[in-house]
């Protein structure tokens, strides 16, 4: 019954990804109730997994509020919507320290590669053809993730293990990550801006996607 249940409430976390991923997709913006929901459903998720009130779930709350902080200074300098800082906020309170830098890390890599993507579609709309395309500002971006990505995946194995023996070490080298990133696609923007373009990153296509990547063993192996 009990690893029914959890199957249950990831099942139903894993939907609520998606709708969401899809709707900011199709319209920049993720309903409260979808946030509200990821949220509410948290405190089943830790009775399930047998979390204490002290000191699992004050942890979990404390995390969860360093993220909400975080995120509002990247909605404040208009780099994020209200919804994805939202959506970021209730996931922070299912996942643990550990998954939640990973899901951080593959959600900044994610919402690069589709700034990069959403950059050339919208000038090759703007200029009418794919040799209009700014290959100036585009290819340093599209490389710079791409070496991000190379490096992530070299060194997952080594990240993981420094995640869970270093934690507050782990935690700062993310928000460094996350940080020169955020200062990329800054650049990026300004440079688009300049050229006519104004694109606006789906970061809950993004968000939807790594943390389904991080449950993905939960999720399908919960019986092996």
């Amino acid at each position: 019954m009990g690893d029914v249940f959890l199957t249950l409430l990831l099942s139903a976390l894993g939907l609520l990804l998606v709708s969401a991923g899809i709707e900011d997709a199709r319209s920049r913006n993720i309903a409260n109730w979808k946030n509200a929901a990821i949220a509410l459903l948290a405190p089943l998720w830790w009775w399930a997994n047998g979390l204490g009130l002290w000191p699992d779930v004050a942890i979990q709350l404390c995390i969860a509020s360093l993220v909400l902080t975080f995120f509002v200074g990247a909605y404040a300098l208009g780099q994020m919507g209200g919804g994805d800082v939202k959506l970021l906020a209730a996931l922070a309170l299912w996942l643990p320290a550990q998954p939640l830098l990973g899901m951080l890390v593959l959600m900044s890599l994610v919402g690069g590669a589709l700034t990069v993507v959403m950059l050339a579609e919208r000038w090759t709309q703007l200029r009418g053809g794919i040799t209009a395309l700014p290959w100036r500002t585009i290819a340093p971006v599209a490389l710079a993730f791409a070496i991000l990505l190379a490096l992530g995946w070299a060194g997952w194995p080594g990240f993981v293990a420094l995640a869970a023996s270093q934690p507050v070490f782990a935690g700062l080298g993310v928000m460094i990550v996350l940080g020169a990133i955020g200062v990329g696609l800054i650049g990026a923007m300004r440079a688009a801006r300049r050229g006519g373009i104004l694109p606006e990153t789906p970061y809950g296509v993004a968000i939807a996607i790594s943390t389904l990547l991080i449950l993905r063993e939960p999720i399908f192996n919960q019986f092996t």
